[in-house]
């Protein structure tokens, strides 16, 4: 018959385990929002940019901003205190190093989505691109759904979707973005305004930097903590 101190061993091992597994959890909830109030976040900023400029919506997105970076350090705190408390296999402690990494690649987003917004609030009206909606209005649609794959892959755990959102961010967005300023620094575009021009290259930058982070986080489902941001890690190698 166990003694009443191996009881309590036994009891805090359980207690613990238990508190390990539900940080772990909170802490992908948590991710989870990140990315949704990150994809609202663009939604907003490229609306008062590109549709209806909207102050009420500036205050909004802002206020979103700062819920973001609360998540941020929860997520931090989280995976802190189960690292302290565990002592399990190399590969979770990778997974749960991953998540603190990720969790600045969200940050990220919305701070450049606050630089959208404050390009909106310099115009303080919507902003004509001319020809240039033919190149921006594809990079937006792919930004938009890569914000779709990427809570469908962290919902469904699917490696697959984020293996694609990191092949297409190269072929379908940091490409054509470069290609695009090259040629707005050769006058392809000097029939817009001078301040249309300076607004839709820097725009072009900030769509690139957002999709720029939503690869660096889907790398967490096929990269190891090593490699986190990078292309996608080689099984042999």
């Amino acid at each position: 018959m166990l003694s009443l101190r191996k009881k309590w061993q036994l009891l805090d091992e359980v207690l613990k385990r238990f508190q390990q597994e539900s940080l772990l959890e909170e802490a992908w909830k948590s991710i989870l929002k990140m990315v949704e109030f990150d994809s609202r976040m663009f939604t907003e900023a490229r609306s008062i940019l590109r549709e209806e400029y909207n102050e009420e919506t500036i205050k909004t997105l802002r206020i979103r901003d700062l819920e973001v970076n609360s998540l941020q350090k929860s997520v931090r705190e989280d995976v802190l205190t189960h690292l302290a408390l565990s002592n399990k296999y190399k590969n979770e402690i990778s997974f749960a190093l991953g998540m603190v990494t990720i969790v600045n690649g969200l940050e990220r987003i919305g701070d450049n989505c606050k630089n959208i917004a404050d390009l909106a609030m310099i115009s303080r009206k919507t902003v004509d691109f001319g020809k240039l909606d033919e190149i921006i209005t594809p990079l937006e649609n792919t930004v938009f759904q890569h914000f779709d794959m990427l809570k469908d892959a962290f919902t469904k755990e699917d490696g697959n979707i984020c293996k694609e959102i990191m092949v297409e961010f190269r072929e379908n967005v940091s490409i054509p973005v470069e290609k695009t300023l090259s040629k707005i620094l050769q006058g392809d575009f000097s029939d817009l305004p001078q301040t249309n021009t300076v607004t839709a290259a820097l725009y072009l930058r900030y769509l690139k930097r957002i999709d720029a982070n939503q690869k660096n986080v889907a790398s967490i489902m096929v990269n190891p903590f090593t490699n986190l941001g990078y292309k996608i890690k080689d099984s042999n190698g």
